[in-house]
């Protein structure tokens, strides 16, 4: 795979899991406010937040992608082909 196709899968997986995390907690804020809803609610709202947190674990994979972007294009002496 390219880096930059790898990239845009971190960036959707990173915003879905964001997504899913807000999305869970305004399900158990919704369920937490209707007695209507019963247990479900709490399933549901658990489950979206437990599927986002996996989801948004690429970020910090993404954030090192860019530090080291940022670090190779300020220091130009040091690359890994110098050293032997």
């Amino acid at each position: 795979m390219e880096k930059a196709t790898q990239v845009k899968l971190l960036k959707i997986a990173m915003i879905t899991g964001i997504t899913l995390i807000l999305l869970g907690h305004v399900v158990l804020a919704v369920t937490i406010g209707n007695d209507d809803i019963d247990f479900r609610g709490y399933i549901l709202g658990a489950a979206m937040n437990a599927v986002g947190v996996i989801l948004s674990l690429p970020t910090k994979i993404y954030l090192t992608l860019v530090l080291m972007e940022k670090e190779e294009k300020s220091n130009k002496n040091t690359h890994w082909s110098d050293i032997n």
